[in-house]
């Protein structure tokens, strides 16, 4: 066993091996000496003292690494029993390192190792008797069997009792541990599912922020370019005009900003310094300063019910969706027209134009329909979009006062 090996196990055996080494120093004072003292002035039976002494300082000596090596521990006491078994005339002190050593395997080796010992042990705890009892003055004196079964008994005793201490130590042990292993499992679990919610919530969030900041830049960049586009046709002949679509390009595009300050507000964190107050949400009366914007028609049927904020929103952010997608793909004589119908249990919405219909072109990567699609979704609303049979496109949603189904798209 090299060095490393040794220091190693001390270090697993968590200090402890100090205390056993403790062990090991009053073992050696209170029976050692004593032992060689008495047997030195009463010795009658000529017990050959340096051998004695020598093999049971060994045993005590083990005791100091006998929690870091049970086994080694347990090999040297049964080396000096055997010894001194078949050595000497009568048991000495080191008889009292067994019980130790007993214990010691049946708390810190498992299985059959241990289960081994004991069966050596009861085998060793029937020679000592015969050795140091029968032999010297044989069966045929009176009382000298009893003798040998009682001492065999005891000895046996001796051995079972702290192997089953040390047994029962163990699976105590071995429980606790298990305990607090499975403590420390659910905790684990625990820390997982939070952590996929955690995750699912930021997706939820980064996706809501992806539709706002779409529905706004997208929104706003296409009545910004439209109205420029106006704008620069008019500027020569009538600059009144030119004027007023510049004034709409400035108004979009400061609403815009405020917007996008309120979307990456959301995204700030711990930046309390810098943060501004947010704006108020789009809610069902801004649909028509929205509709105004964008040049387009609106019809407004029924009172305007008091919602939930989230709902108003999701039907401000279709109307919007769909009047972004009429000034991107439907041509210049679109003429959109908006109709808002309140009703008793739900909120109709429908956008139409004139324009270009099946034959727009579009680069594939919008995420328009998708967005209204999820924002209805959550409130059980429906969407139809799809060009009309001449031309022209239409798209026509629900949401229901009470959330009665779920999203679907219709082409």
């Amino acid at each position: 066993m090299s060095v490393v090996e040794v220091v190693r196990g001390f270090r697993d055996a968590h200090d402890d091996w100090r205390v056993d080494l403790v062990l090991a120093g009053v073992s050696i004072a209170l029976l050692l000496v004593p032992y060689v003292i008495l047997d030195d002035l009463f010795d009658t039976v000529g017990t050959n003292l340096p051998l004695a002494a020598s093999t049971s300082l060994i045993a005590f000596l083990a005791i100091s690494v006998r929690r870091a090596f049970p086994m080694f521990f347990m090999g040297i006491t049964a080396a000096v029993i055997a010894v001194q078994v078949v050595l000497l005339p009568g048991p000495t002190v080191a008889l009292a390192v067994l019980p130790l050593a007993a214990y010691t395997v049946a708390r810190w080796v498992p299985g059959l190792k241990a289960r081994l010992i004991v069966v050596f042990g009861a085998m060793a705890a029937v020679a000592g008797p015969l050795r140091w009892i029968v032999m010297p003055v044989g069966f045929g004196q009176p009382g000298v069997a009893l003798a040998a079964i009682l001492a065999s008994g005891v000895c046996v005793g001796v051995v079972v009792t702290p192997y089953a201490l040390g047994r029962r130590a163990r699976d105590v042990v071995y429980a606790q541990e298990t305990l607090l292993e499975a403590e420390a499992e659910h905790f684990r679990t625990l820390l997982s599912e939070r952590e996929h919610e955690a995750r699912a919530i930021e997706a939820r969030t980064r996706n809501q922020i992806a539709r706002e900041l779409h529905d706004v830049v997208a929104h706003s960049l296409s009545v910004m370019v439209v109205q420029a586009e106006g704008g620069y046709a008019l500027a020569t002949k009538k600059p009144e005009a030119a004027q007023a679509a510049l004034r709409t390009i400035a108004t979009t595009g400061r609403e815009a900003l405020g917007e996008m300050r309120r979307i990456v507000a959301v995204l700030r964190e711990g930046d309390d310094a810098e943060s501004e107050p947010f704006a108020p949400l789009p809610t069902l009366v801004d649909i028509p300063r929205l509709v105004e914007k964008t040049g387009a028609s609106l019809t407004v049927t029924g009172e305007t019910p008091d919602v939930p904020a989230a709902l108003g929103l999701t039907a401000y952010r279709v109307v919007q969706e769909a009047l972004t997608n009429v000034l991107k793909h439907a041509g210049a004589d679109a003429d959109p027209q908006v109709t808002v119908a309140y009703g008793r249990t739900g909120i109709d919405l429908e956008i139409i134009d004139s324009g270009l219909g099946a034959q727009a072109t579009t680069d594939g990567r919008g995420h328009g329909q998708r967005g209204m699609v999820e924002r209805l979704s959550a409130h059980g609303g429906t969407i139809e979009v799809g060009p009309e049979d001449d031309k022209g496109y239409r798209v026509h949603a629900w949401l229901p006062l009470p959330t009665t189904s779920s999203g679907r798209i219709t082409t």
